[in-house]
């Protein structure tokens, strides 16, 4: 009797786990039409870079459901512009990346990959697409399994070394900066403005180190380390194997921050199913700073614009 209703108890409160995870108060401006990939921009807290981020993402989407999601506020521009665009729109109450995503993912039920990006990622035309035929080609070559897959990029604690390493930078960089480690936060790449102002200074344009990577051998990378998800593909039966993205409530209640977590609990999650972080050197997109690099590196574009210009 006690284990039936244990049973019954246990039983709710996983449903309402399942179901805080998923729903939250929105507003969506639905303009879906069922495609089988969706492009989801999460966006609505950095609007001096949309000038140069907006028309790079619109020449490099496919054919897909395109949304951008604003976690805790409604944006007009953005509204706007996806208007226009007809893109839908999605705003929700609470400020937590991982619900907002969620609720993005819910919604788009037909889309069976999913393409996720910030809004301060800087695209190539190609980027989408030689990230989603990466994806395609890793998975019918069946060596991993991934979790997901990310294109080259250089202003990130894991590619970077890769990347200065295939253009010849490397020693230059570490001369300048010390050891370039991999490792997730903590070192000059994650917080110097003058190590993201470097490496943007020598990865710019972008079209062009695209071109010079390609001029190489392609290289299929794994990740042993949390990477940061600014711009990642991946298939929506990873994201309910691992249950979709926690959300801490706890934290959001005591007003803490929970920015990052989508991050953790998806790398985490895709070492314990033994499904990898993978990333390729077929695509590139550029990341504009870590937290603490954002004033130097908003200097570095008004003073340089045409580093940043699609």
């Amino acid at each position: 009797m006690l284990s039936r209703a244990y049973g019954m108890v246990r039983n709710g409160w996983d449903a309402a786990s399942t179901y805080s995870r998923l729903h939250d108060r929105v507003s969506f401006h639905d303009r879906r039409t069922d495609a089988p990939v969706l492009v989801c921009m999460l966006a609505g807290y950095k609007p001096d870079l949309w000038r140069f981020v907006m028309p790079r993402f619109r020449a490099a989407l496919p054919e897909a459901d395109i949304c951008i999601v604003s976690p805790g506020l409604r944006h007009d521009d953005l509204a706007d512009l996806c208007r226009r665009e007809r893109w839908s729109y999605l705003s929700t109450a609470t400020n937590d990346v991982a619900l907002a995503q969620n609720v993005c993912y819910r919604l788009h039920n037909s889309a069976k990959m999913i393409v996720k990006l910030d809004e301060d990622m800087f695209l190539l035309p190609d980027t989408i697409n030689e990230l989603l035929a990466a994806y395609r080609d890793i998975k019918a070559q069946g060596v991993v399994d991934p979790g997901f897959v990310a294109p080259m990029i250089p202003l990130n604690g894991f590619c970077y070394r890769y990347l200065l390493e295939m253009l010849g930078l490397l020693d230059d960089y570490e001369a300048a900066f010390g050891r370039a480690q991999l490792a997730t936060s903590g070192l000059p790449v994650h917080t110097d403005p003058a190590a993201a102002r470097w490496i943007w200074e020598r990865t710019a344009p972008l079209a062009a180190t695209a071109a010079r990577l390609n001029s190489l051998e392609r290289r299929v990378l794994l990740c042993p380390i949390q990477f940061s998800i600014g711009l990642i593909a991946f298939e929506r039966e990873f994201w309910q194997q691992i249950g979709s993205f926690v959300v801490h409530r706890h934290r959001l209640l005591a007003g803490l921050s929970t920015l990052g977590g989508d991050e953790a609990y998806l790398c985490a999650r895709a070492v314990e199913t033994s499904r990898p972080a993978v990333v390729t050197t077929a695509a590139l997109a550029g990341h504009f700073s870590f937290g603490p690099q954002y004033a130097g590196l908003k200097a570095l574009l008004d003073e340089r614009p045409e580093l940043f210009s699609a």
